[in-house]
């Protein structure tokens, strides 16, 4: 069985040499440490050399051990053991019990610098000074003082316990030990002894904040956190901690530094105009639905294309006006007038203006009023309009008259002049009908050939249909044939 052990031992020291893995080690917030063992010793006397050999029955040994960690590179043990020595071949010869006591310090290869000091095996070498007791039954008792040297390995196998092996040689400075100092040629007695144990912690692992996390294990161990975030503060529980949170009251992701972005728009929170709708960089994180660059939390038509001049709203006159808002959405015009066009300004619309270049009044339909001078110039020209006897000549009598009337159509250029030929009933209504049109064509000639548009003026003949006065008389007759000049601005 104890070859098995010395094997073991000799196995796992090597595996904490060359195989560094991770695991629980002994640090400053563990500082304590207590183990109890079972071993077995080999003597190196007068009587017998038993270094590397077992004798279950007659060489076991157990202890208890208390160990203090002083830095990443050392720990300190003390060591106490008791255990029976003997010669295996000749027990007559050399028995006793012994108690040593050994204080060393060991040198950690896990120690952050060859290995990792949380490494899943944990090697040590050791040295020190100790001091023996021998009792010899019949034969007087017996002491000295040794030189402990020894190699061994922890392996962890939680945070609070560990599995201990170590092979410790003690070189003393007696020959005495054994009862004999003649049988061989050296002058000191020397025992080995191998242990195998568990380490128990000593109290609580240090939690300075009192997380539940040890301090070793915890990256901010005067603030309280959580496991998930190795011991750090993280208030909004997004897994950041909050010295590295940018909103650490806002559960965010890691892209942003811990700040939300509750679109998904892949635009923090805190720079995006529209959190919670997603959108575009361009736009500051919001969208736009209408794709007239203008985003929808600043039109007011987000679903309709629009201009920036009238809010993101359509304006399809252009006229400044919404098409929501505007009466004549294909016919530019003004807020004032809906939208709709008033091209004379004069406040009646176009559609309802019959002169909608001609500022004038509502009761002339939108056209200007003729004026009473006006219409006593027409009075005059009317009375002195004279034709040749039967004919649709003008009389020359009648020519001033008639440059007036040209005057008055070329001041008023908004003015219309309408002119109807009327005659009596004598002659046949054939004849009549066209000297009437003849005299009043005769009246529109002379006014465009001295420049007056023929697009202001209207001639129209009644022949004798439409008289006056009573064609019995003379003088009836006379009023019945007539020019009638009718101005308007419609």
């Amino acid at each position: 069985m104890f070859n098995k052990i010395l094997t073991m031992l000799l196995a796992v020291t090597c595996l904490g040499l060359f195989v560094p893995q991770q695991a629980a080690a002994q640090t400053a917030d563990d500082r304590n440490w207590m183990s109890f063992y079972i071993g077995h010793q080999e003597y190196d006397g007068d009587y017998v050399n038993e270094m590397l050999q077992f004798g279950v029955d007659h060489d076991i040994a157990g202890g208890i051990g208390f160990h203090r960690y002083l830095n990443s590179s050392f720990d300190a043990d003390l060591m106490l053991t008791m255990a029976r020595l003997d010669d295996e071949y000749a027990p007559d010869y050399f028995s006793m019990y012994m108690v040593n006591t050994n204080f060393t310090l060991n040198y950690k290869f896990s120690n952050g610098y060859i290995f990792k000091e949380e490494s899943r095996a944990q090697p040590y070498i050791s040295a020190g000074v100790g001091y023996s007791s021998f009792v010899r039954g019949s034969e007087p008792d017996n002491s000295t003082f040794q030189v402990p040297l020894g190699v061994g390995v922890d392996i962890p196998l939680s945070d609070n316990i560990k599995l201990a092996l170590k092979s410790t040689y003690n070189r003393s400075f007696s020959d005495d030990i054994d009862g004999n100092t003649t049988w061989d040629s050296k002058d000191h007695d020397d025992f080995l002894v191998h242990t195998i144990g568990i380490k128990v912690r000593l109290g609580a692992a240090r939690d300075t904040d009192g997380d539940g996390i040890p301090d070793k294990n915890d990256q901010c161990p005067t603030e309280i956190g959580s496991a998930e975030t190795n011991g750090c503060p993280d208030r909004d529980g997004d897994l950041i901690i909050d010295t590295e949170d940018r909103c650490p009251n806002q559960a965010g992701v890691a892209a942003f530094n811990g700040c939300p972005d509750t679109d998904a728009d892949g635009i923090a929170d805190y720079e995006d105009a529209c959190p919670t709708i997603a959108g575009s960089a361009e736009n500051d994180g919001c969208p736009d639905t209408d794709a007239d660059g203008i985003p929808d939390n600043k039109d007011n038509c987000p679903n309709v294309a629009g201009t920036e001049a009238t809010g993101g709203c359509p304006d399809s006159d252009g006229d400044g006006v919404i098409d929501s808002q505007d009466q004549c959405p294909n016919q530019a015009g003004s807020a004032a007038t809906n939208g709709c066009p008033d091209n004379d300004r004069d406040g009646i619309l176009n559609a309802a203006d019959a002169c909608p270049e001609q500022a004038g009044v509502p009761s002339n339909d939108g056209c200007p009023v003729v004026t009473q001078e006006i219409k006593d110039t027409i009075n005059l020209i009317f009375n002195n309009l004279i034709f040749a006897t039967d004919k649709s000549v003008i009389h020359e009598s009648s020519y001033d008259e008639m440059d007036q009337l040209v005057t008055l159509m070329k001041d008023n250029s908004g003015l219309l002049l309408s002119i109807e030929g009327h005659t009596d009933s004598r002659g046949t209504e054939e004849y009549n009908q066209k000297l009437s049109e003849d005299r009043a064509n005769a009246v529109k000639n002379y006014l465009t050939d001295a420049g007056i548009s023929s697009s202001r003026i209207t001639a129209v003949g009644y022949g004798e249909s439409r008289p006056i006065a009573s064609n019995d008389t003379s003088d009836g007759q006379n009023r019945n044939r007539r020019v009638e000049l009718k101005v308007s601005y419609q």
